[in-house]
């Protein structure tokens, strides 16, 4: 009898102690203005994040100095694909009359302008998310500079993994505008 009550009482405490579910974070398009430019095709060549944050599990900032790893907040895809892709859709929402291109789409013939941006910082914190990025967009030849930024956003965002990911997806999206506004000169 002891011995079954032993049982009984561990396995419930094992059901107490059961761990939470996962939860899994995309980044998503947002909406903007939309611009109507003559451009050639445009393709988000590169999205290259700090080594600290591009990871599978959302990482936030909790200090100047220390960072912490969501046990149960996973990306669904590594966050620098993830930004590339959403950093695409947001251009191509903007850009109606221009062609962007995917990761893997073919370049079309002649070519595509390139975008490659490097993150510095893009981590949330409890009050708001901040995107610290330096980007250029370089002709089909790829040798010649033609926009060049060093963006600073920060975005409002609740402390849930849910509010976070899409205060990240507005940062991107506001990254987006300050792409296209300096194509558009």
């Amino acid at each position: 009898m002891n011995r079954w009550l032993c049982l009984t009482g561990i396995a419930l405490l094992l059901d107490g102690c059961a761990t939470t579910p996962t939860t899994y974070l995309t980044l998503a398009p947002t909406t903007g203005p939309t611009v109507s430019i003559a451009s050639p095709p445009l393709a988000v060549a590169k999205v290259m994040m700090p080594a600290a944050i591009d990871r599978l599990y959302l990482t936030s900032a909790t200090g100047p100095t220390t960072l912490h790893v969501a046990d149960h907040a996973r990306w669904a895809a590594p966050l620098g694909g993830e930004a590339q892709n959403t950093l695409a859709d947001d251009l191509a929402q903007r850009l109606p009359g221009t062609t962007v291109l995917h990761p893997g789409d073919p370049a079309p013939p002649g070519g595509a302008r390139l975008i490659a941006v490097n993150v510095t910082r893009f981590l949330p914190d409890p009050s708001h998310v901040v995107l610290n990025a330096d980007w250029r967009v370089t002709a089909r030849d790829h040798h010649r500079v033609l926009a060049t930024g060093r963006d600073h956003i920060v975005i409002p965002s609740a402390a849930t993994p849910a509010a976070r990911a899409s205060a990240m997806s507005a940062a991107l999206g506001r990254l987006a505008d300050r792409i296209i506004a300096r194509l558009d000169r």
